[in-house]
């Protein structure tokens, strides 16, 4: 692999982490190594941490044992007086200052039962108190420093190191952001589904997936949305387009199972930008019955379970008497449990009651 092909494939294994196997295998080769490691290392109080390591072909064999000492604590390296001084550095066992004598010679014998020789790094760092490192150790024995050779090599690599390190970075904060969005809409009550303006859907969170598994009007086949009359999927279009509006209904077999759609964000078509536009809607039908956790509305309103499967099953659509049957107790018991509930909530009626919860898991 010349260093054209090299830098490509590091640039590649940004979002395609599996490459790093490859674009290590490559360095090693190149500097005639017997590792090549790359981590991101974050400080916690006196201790630097590997929290993500990619390895080439060998090192990963190694890792259990190369991880029980050489990415340890009992590593000198992993101190955290010896994390970057600068924004980057070319360093190495025999050159860094932060090492003593006495932390060279714990190296030598620590690396050698590693089955490694010394070491020699870049570095950069990435955020306050977090670096990532791509390091390299000869075979086992050899305690030669950076050759001239080596240094050049790695002087050729820095910047663009430095470049995919923010890269990941940014993309690591991307993702997390993006993960905690997804928790809180799969949370949600609310069906929600983010589709192109072909009725392509690119994410549906679970409300979602339980909402057109129970109606017979729409169904999900290869990835689309699709509505079994033809004027359904024409209102619909229309509606994610923008050109009727922002909300519809599709009627189903029975009046209770209309399905209401609303369009809550549409991504205005710029083909300046990456990525296809996009739509988030949101789908309910007034006769399917919400799904309410128990537990939660017990905690909520300071109710028992007994008192809180009830109040569940009432703002389900069931009565108390078919809730007793439902439960095999007796309906005078089912109306004891309604009137706690009732004035534990601080309210006069089942409605109110039914009301109240409702609005509440609403807004949270």
């Amino acid at each position: 692999m010349n260093d054209n092909d090299l830098i490509a494939a590091m640039y590649g294994a940004v979002s395609e982490g599996a490459r790093w196997t490859e674009v290590l295998d490559a360095i090693k080769s190149r500097l005639g190594v017997a590792s090549a490691v790359f981590q991101r290392i974050v400080a916690d109080r006196d201790e630097l941490i590997p929290v993500i390591s990619h390895r080439d072909t060998w090192s990963t064999k190694e890792a259990h044992h190369h991880d029980a000492w050489a990415n340890s604590p009992l590593n000198p390296r992993f101190r955290r007086d010896t994390e970057p001084r600068g924004q980057e550095e070319i360093e190495s066992d025999q050159r860094c200052l932060a090492l003593s004598a006495i932390d060279r010679e714990a190296l030598k014998h620590g690396l050698a039962a590693c089955g490694l020789g010394s070491g020699f790094w870049l570095g950069c760092r990435t955020a306050p108190s977090e670096h990532t490192t791509m390091i390299f150790h000869r075979h086992a024995g050899d305690e030669r420093d950076m050759t001239d050779a080596d240094l050049h090599f790695m002087q050729m690599l820095l910047p663009h190191f430095r470049q995919l390190s923010r890269l990941l970075t940014n993309l690591g904060e991307y993702e997390a952001r993006l993960s905690v969005a997804e928790a809180f809409m799969d949370s949600t009550s609310l069906a929600l589904v983010a589709c192109d303006m072909d009725l392509g859907v690119h994410w549906m969170n679970a409300a979602a997936e339980r909402l057109v598994h129970a109606l017979p009007q729409v169904e999900q086949i290869g990835g689309r949305l699709r509505f079994r009359s033809s004027d359904g999927m024409t209102v619909v279009r229309e509606v994610v387009h923008g050109l009727r509006g922002d909300t519809c209904r599709v009627e189903g077999n029975q009046p209770a199972e209309v399905l209401h759609l609303r369009v809550l964000r549409r991504d205005a078509a710029d083909k300046r930008r990456w990525g296809r536009n996009l739509a988030l809607i949101a789908l309910c039908s007034p006769g399917t019955a919400p799904l309410i956790d128990a537990a939660e509305v017990a905690d909520l309103f300071g109710l028992t379970m007994a008192e809180a499967k009830l109040t569940t099953h009432l703002v389900g659509g069931m009565t108390v008497k078919d809730f007793a049957a439902h439960r095999g107790i007796a309906e005078g018991t089912a109306r004891m449990q309604l009137k706690s509930a009732l004035t534990k909530a601080g309210v006069g009626r089942q409605a109110d009651l039914v009301r109240q919860v409702c609005q509440s898991l609403a807004r949270l």
